[in-house]
């Protein structure tokens, strides 16, 4: 099944390509929405503020790991600047904008992208063993 699904989508590059960039386009909207928009005080929700920051920046990553390495290098080369960019516009929005949320919100790209580039590298991309006793070596 796995087989299957991996030649389809190896040979329609295309939908990994319109993929990649949706879910660039979804992880931009939520992110920025809900580090954006104004608030009286911050909410309170279960957690470290820094770790929300890991997950929320990783998870916006691997939104963008269908498709090419190079288009995913590109889109969180953006992720990494579009964090500091929020980090400095939130003061005028009522927010607190701080230094320590653009590091974490950079271990959590970071972090992501060694994941992606892993499961890649041994998951998608490796060839199924072959035997050296089904294809002998000829002297």
């Amino acid at each position: 099944m796995l087989r299957k699904l991996k030649f389809y989508f190896l040979t329609r590059p295309h939908l990994l390509n319109r993929l990649q960039m949706m879910g660039f386009l979804f992880g931009f909207l939520v992110v920025s929405v809900s580090t954006l928009s104004p608030a009286d005080q911050l909410p309170v929700v279960s957690g470290s503020d820094k770790l929300h920051h890991v997950i929320g920046f990783g998870s916006w990553v691997f939104l963008c790991c269908l498709g090419s390495k190079k288009r995913l290098f590109k889109m969180s080369a953006f992720i990494f600047v579009w964090g500091g960019m929020i980090e400095f516009i939130q003061p005028w929005v009522n927010r607190y904008g701080e230094w320590q949320d653009f590091a974490a919100n950079s271990i959590g790209i970071i972090l992501a992208l060694v994941c992606i580039l892993v499961i890649r590298r041994y998951l998608v991309e490796a060839e199924p063993y072959q035997s050296s006793v089904s294809n002998p070596v000829k002297f």
